[in-house]
């Protein structure tokens, strides 16, 4: 198993053909290590490692946690993608590897994000103080010393050396997480809260760049999210992500949804009423990574199947982990698949600068086209007829329709649509959310019973968001078994579609209205 990496340049494998995000290289041969076997200060240097190998060639590391979704996508790429696998332990794999250096750090200090962005740098592994004297006998050198270093030094010192079109949002009590890809890649890896230094760094990236990974939320998401916006950069979650370095190795250039029902509009029974049910949060990458596939309470669950039900996911899958999104694909059975908020990452789109949406909506229609999506989610403040905001998604031939959330609630503008470019902007009608008045499984049944049955009236359709947090299918079910009969259930591209046919006001032409 002679890796063959040494000291030199440390240049991030590049993406390739449409890709936005840099892509580890197709592994072939995985040495597995279970995560739970290996120490916090291991773990560093495993997927330090780890992004290392995945950068320079077809031999790599896999952290599995067979209890979450990890399990499935290393079967996955050894029974689709033929990729082999072989056991090991860590000390072995790092003689073996080539690596030669480390640069050393020192745990619950801001100095593990800064080991962790100089080893891709570098092309060290990051190695704790603790493990130092192992190091040394298992043939490493000391190449940097940053114990006393933080994240405003690497920006002074290094921002020249890392990428600004991606950066890694990550705090420094999480040892392994994400850390993989902040080497593979090259980018900065930082945590400093909501302060004026985290906005300087924001600023300094590139329009539409995508900062991966979670901010400091103690006082609300917005308050990372909202500045974010205001810089022109999208965040993927992602801070509990794992083997994204290995996953991105996979070159899907096109894939297409399997789920029946979906994806073509109705002629629709003029006396019913329209409804579909979407999950929250599909943007949520660690989520889809991890449980979400096993969780009873979502993919996982038990009744899956029996009725259409939408699901949010991130496009940027179709390059960190196809493998992953096609996974899913192949397992839907009744399932669509939409974009999750706010496009290609989590953002505010009336606070996105004009340039960078632009920009952004170019490569979210791109990697729709490539992903079989159609649909997306929006979640912003009081935008919903801004028309014109939504022409600048809405142009894009990629895309029918928005799903509308208004943040707080995301049933505000109970079920009122508008268009643009003739397609059509649909707010929620209702929500399934523990808690919240009116949101309960009865409040929910009846509001839809005794909505309007009219087909070419934008009135009659309802879309149901259900917060994935405080609900289940289980409970979805619970709603759709006490449905009327002209109650019927469709898949959200296909209740787009079909409002978009049969509900579009007069005249239709390239221009905004109001229904």
């Amino acid at each position: 198993m002679g890796f063959g990496l040494g000291l030199g340049s440390a240049v991030p494998a590049s993406a390739t053909g449409a890709s936005p995000y840099p892509k580890g290289q197709r592994p072939r041969l995985l040495t597995v290590l279970d995560e739970n076997s290996l120490t916090l200060p291991e773990r560093t240097l495993a997927t330090t490692l780890q992004g290392l190998l995945a950068r320079r060639g077809p031999e790599t590391l896999y952290l599995n946690l067979p209890s979450l979704g990890y399990q499935f996508w290393l079967d996955d790429l050894v029974t689709r993608y033929g990729v082999r696998t072989q056991e090991s332990d860590l000390w072995t794999t790092v003689r073996r590897s080539g690596v030669r250096g480390y640069v050393l750090f020192r745990a619950g200090t801001p100095s593990v994000n800064v080991a962790t962005t100089l080893a891709g740098v570098t092309g060290a592994v990051a190695i704790e103080e603790s493990l130092e004297a192992l190091a040394i006998r298992n043939g490493l050198r000391k190449v940097l010393d940053v114990r006393d270093k933080d994240d405003r030094w690497v920006v002074d010192n290094y921002w020249h050396r890392v990428r600004h079109d991606v950066a890694i949002e990550q705090r420094g009590d999480i040892a392994e997480r994400l850390r993989d890809y902040v080497t593979m890649a090259g980018t900065l890896a930082f945590f400093d809260g909501n302060t004026a230094f985290r906005a300087e760094v924001i600023g300094k990236l590139d329009d539409d760049a995508t900062v991966i990974g979670w901010g400091d939320a103690s006082d609300g998401e917005d308050k990372f999210i909202g500045p974010n916006s205001d810089a022109g950069a999208k965040a993927l979650p992602a801070d509990h992500a794992r083997n994204l370095s290995v996953l991105s190795g996979i070159r899907n250039n096109r894939l297409n949804q399997s789920g029946g029902g979906g994806g073509r509009a109705l002629d629709p029974d003029p006396n019913a009423h329209y409804v579909t049910f979407l999950i929250t949060d599909g943007d949520n990458i660690q989520w889809m990574l991890g449980d979400f596939p096993t969780d009873r309470r979502w993919f996982g669950s038990p009744h899956r199947g029996k009725v259409d039900l939408g699901w949010g996911i991130s496009p940027s899958l179709i390059d960190l982990a196809p493998s992953v999104m096609r996974w899913y694909y192949d397992q839907s059975v009744k399932d669509r698949w939409v974009v999750g908020p706010s496009g290609g990452g989590y953002m505010y789109p009336s606070r996105y600068p004009a340039a960078a949406l632009e920009k952004h909506t170019a490569s979210l229609a791109a990697a729709m086209g490539r992903a079989d999506l159609s649909v997306v989610q929006i979640i912003d403040f009081d935008s919903f007829e801004n028309t014109e905001l939504w022409s600048s998604y809405l142009k894009r031939r990629e895309i029918d329709g928005l799903i509308y959330l208004e943040y707080s609630r995301y049933d505000g503008h109970k079920g009122k649509v508008v268009w643009a470019d003739g397609k059509p902007v649909i707010s929620a009608r209702t929500m399934l959310w523990d808690g919240l008045d009116g949101a309960d499984e009865a409040s929910v049944i009846a509001e839809l019973n005794n909505a309007p049955r009219d087909p070419h009236s934008t009135a009659g359709y309802s879309v149901v968001l259900w917060h994935a947090w405080s609900k289940s299918v289980d409970d979805v079910m619970t709603v759709v078994n006490g449905l009327a009969p002209h109650v019927k259930v469709v898949p959200p591209d296909t209740l787009v579609k079909t409002l978009a046919r049969h509900a579009k006001p007069w005249p239709s032409h390239r221009t905004a209205w109001r229904r």
